[in-house]
């Protein structure tokens, strides 16, 4: 069972998560992931490093204007930019962030993914991901 993932987000949401104001990630598609995965931060350019790990406590979801309400003061966005990022979908979601740790800022060796990537251990390139951020 995979439990690790990589995912990409930009850089002022990482300091956010890491500051602790950014406890929900936004996402327009239902990730495939769960309660008690663990996310590698990677922050998209122009900083293009990993920069700690969460551990997913839940995922919400709901229509766009219910899910804003229940999550509004967690989301670190302000309503214009929820609403824009959401604009057309039906669905919202929101990865909820627990226990993030940041890590010394360290250059991925593989090419990162867009939205998220699953870590499969059993992949030499994979696993010199996950040794960037020791359990």
């Amino acid at each position: 069972m995979v439990t690790d993932v990589l995912m990409s987000i930009r850089p002022v949401y990482v300091d956010a998560i890491f500051a602790g104001t950014k406890t929900v990630e936004l996402r327009r598609r239902r990730p495939s992931f769960g309660l008690g995965t663990r996310v590698l931060v990677y922050s998209t350019a122009p900083e293009q490093r990993i920069h700690g790990t969460f551990d997913v406590g839940g995922v919400l979801h709901d229509a766009p204007p219910v899910l804003w309400r229940a999550i509004k003061d967690r989301a670190g966005v302000d309503r214009a930019t929820f609403d824009a990022y959401f604009a057309g979908c039906l669905e919202a979601y929101a990865i909820e962030v627990q226990n993030p740790r940041r890590i010394d800022p360290a250059v991925l060796p593989i090419r990162p993914p867009q939205s998220y990537q699953f870590l499969r251990p059993q992949r030499s390139t994979h696993r010199d991901v996950l040794r960037l951020a020791p359990v």
